[in-house]
């Protein structure tokens, strides 16, 4: 049995880190180590974990570093195989690791593993889907099944674009394949579509994603910045950033210019609609994107340059049933006009 790294960033999760470490504790796979990076909390929630879990090895850092340079300060001093980075607010069920563990070994080019993931609110456990991986339509990144009542839909081992950070397997050959400037997640990013990044990079390079039913899990999505508007309002300005950072990264070219007219159609959609909402906050993500463009610029040419897969395998997580969904669109505002 291969070593599997459970790693938490940890940041004032008093609340939910029993919950998620007694889960870990139940699993079938037994090979595991639990890594925790505390981001400088300040509820009581090191005092817990040096008190109830001295066996687990515990970093503090005296700021918070954010969620993309704590997991690699996590990866770094990890000794598995398998790596899991783990939020805290993730409850696992029994046999969680021991599929995902299943599934990374069903082939030697699998980098990435998605489980199925169910929303827990209140602390109680819904039939309701929280992810089943990442999906990128119009390179706007979601996650595949969210919110929608689990009637069996995805309930088949399949490939996807990648697996939400939450609760992600990695292996660890392709994390040191396709590492940038000694970094897995981008520092840059701080938090979110950190893990859209990386996947994008991994399929990039090579290495497939997959998704399996059978390792279930509960996430208490947005717990960090529960009842913080503000919060709430720079999670999702500092999210637009990344998604461009992401794409002028990632995107072939070629994609790009094929598919322009509908990035525009796209584009002009969510902006209108936040604009009509009076979100005008969404206008200082533009600038941050230009702020750092010149960095990511650089990231890119690196990123490009290694490059193994062809424009026509990566257009088709983007553009395939988009294309059709805004065409038939199209045809249905045309015949209502006619």
């Amino acid at each position: 049995m291969n070593l599997v790294s459970i790693n938490i960033v940890n940041w004032n999760g008093l609340h939910f880190l029993s919950d998620c470490i007694e889960s870990i504790k139940l699993q079938t796979y037994k090979n595991v180590e639990i890594n925790i990076i505390d981001n400088n909390s300040s509820d009581g929630s090191v005092d817990l974990l040096k008190m109830k879990y001295q066996e687990i090895r515990l970093i503090k850092n005296t700021q918070n570093e954010g969620f993309s340079r704590a997991h690699n300060q996590a990866i770094r001093i990890s000794s598995g195989e398998y790596i899991l980075p783990l939020n805290f607010d993730i409850i696992l069920a029994p046999k969680f690791v021991e599929e995902m563990v299943k599934a990374i070994e069903f082939s030697p080019d699998i980098g990435i593993v998605s489980g199925n993931l169910y929303l827990l609110e209140n602390g109680e456990k819904k039939n309701i889907i929280d992810s089943t991986g990442i999906t990128m339509k119009g390179m706007f990144p979601a996650d595949r099944g969210q919110n929608e009542v689990d009637c069996g839909q995805y309930n088949k081992i399949e490939y996807v674009f990648g697996a939400s950070g939450a609760a992600p397997l990695f292996r660890r050959k392709m994390l040191e394949d396709i590492k940038l400037n000694k970094e897995y997640f981008d520092e840059d990013y701080y938090l979110y579509v950190e893990d859209v990044d990386l996947c994008w990079r991994a399929q990039l390079f090579g290495w497939k994603a997959i998704y399996t039913p059978w390792a279930i899990a509960y996430h208490k999505r947005g717990a960090t910045r529960e009842n913080n508007s503000e919060m709430a309002k720079e999670y999702i300005i500092i999210g637009h950033r990344n998604r461009y950072w992401t794409i002028i990264k990632n995107a072939i070219l070629a994609n790009l210019l094929k598919n322009f007219l509908l990035i525009l159609v796209v584009e002009l959609r969510f902006y209108v609609s936040h604009l009509l909402k009076r979100n005008f906050f969404m206008l200082k993500a533009i600038y941050m994107v230009l702020k750092g463009i010149s960095k990511m610029l650089r990231k890119r040419k690196a990123i490009q340059k290694r490059k193994k897969v062809p424009a026509n395998y990566m257009e088709s997580f983007f553009f395939g049933d988009l294309r059709h969904t805004v065409i038939e669109n199209i045809i249905r505002i045309f015949l209502k006009m006619v």
